[in-house]
């Protein structure tokens, strides 16, 4: 089982590093939360997320997996991990839940089993509308809580306020990053039989990859795309959530990095801010590459070592 066991912490290590920036980069961006208490509110929050919210998309995952071997799920992690890693290196938040979803189809067509083309169809449609829905998301969520932080006097209590309301958002998303992306590969193992207390130990990794190499993209999506103040953070972060809670709830495994760069440039644009629209194009240019580079690479392992 070590062929598969290492490769899972490799890219729970790589979700850290690249998707953490997702969860908490409008917060630490924002100036609302310091790194290292971002990282710690990622480890804890996460943690539940993995644990107990994430059946549904397990299950899809699952399926895609099926007829595959330990080892071979163990190249389709590396495959995904080491684009992401990849990806982590340029600064640029990719998704994982792409990277793992295009090797599982990379991996599938080598070893000449059948791709359920259905449930990746539905998977891309996901990818697709979840950023529109994350700014729309936003967008609401700031028409209704402005005019509520506007009735508050006084500074101190405006200050605590929006403070909270940030780190709410960001404990939310690290639940939903662990409630989706981790347990991306939570229901890879689950399907070859190792669960219980080895989600944990991704949980762990996760925060790890986090606390060591997630700085560069967490500024990316906290700085660079559009300018965060306290409340664009938190109406960001949370229409960010909301999409992705949606989708767990019908068990499709979906971005939350597409989630939370369509809620903040959604959000930037409503209000009339500068929106880093060369930066987005990059990014949007890493989701494709993403998914095509980890399938190739697991179709080429396939090939030589399946």
């Amino acid at each position: 089982m070590i062929v598969l066991v290492l490769p899972a912490v490799f890219m729970a290590w790589a979700i850290g590093a690249n998707d953490s920036a997702k969860a908490v980069g409008t917060a630490v961006g924002s100036g609302v939360l310091g790194f290292k208490r971002a990282v710690l509110l990622i480890g804890i929050f996460t943690t539940l997320g993995v644990l107990i919210g994430g059946s549904g998309v397990s299950g899809t995952i699952s399926g895609l997996a099926e007829g595959m071997s330990a080892g071979e799920v163990g190249l389709v992690l590396f495959s995904a991990a080491s684009a992401v890693t990849l990806a982590s290196l340029w600064g640029r938040p990719i998704s994982t839940t792409q990277s793992i979803i295009g090797g599982l189809v990379g991996a599938s067509l080598a070893l000449g089993l059948p791709v359920d083309w259905w449930t990746v169809g539905r998977i891309v449609a996901a990818w697709v509308l979840s950023p529109l829905v994350a700014a729309l998301f936003a967008v609401a969520v700031y028409r209704l809580y402005k005019p509520v932080l506007g009735r508050i006097k006084c500074l101190r209590n405006l200050e605590l306020t929006q403070k909270w309301l940030v780190f709410t958002a960001s404990a939310f998303s690290a639940f939903n990053l662990g409630a989706n992306e981790l347990s991306n590969v939570a229901g890879l193992m689950e399907g070859l039989g190792i669960n219980g207390p080895f989600k944990l130990v991704l949980a762990i990794t996760l925060a790890l990859g986090a606390l060591t190499f997630s700085y560069e993209v967490m500024m990316t999506v906290g700085r660079d795309i559009s300018p965060l103040g306290p409340t664009s953070a938190f109406s960001s972060q949370f229409g960010a959530s909301l999409a992705v809670s949606a989708a767990n709830l019908i068990g499709l495994p979906v971005s939350s990095g597409q989630a939370i760069v369509g809620a903040i440039s959604g959000l930037g644009i409503y209000k009339g801010e500068r929106v880093n629209l060369k930066l987005i194009a990059g990014i949007v240019k890493g989701w494709v590459v993403a998914p095509v580079f980890a399938g190739a690479f697991s179709y080429v392992l396939m090939a030589l070592l399946a």
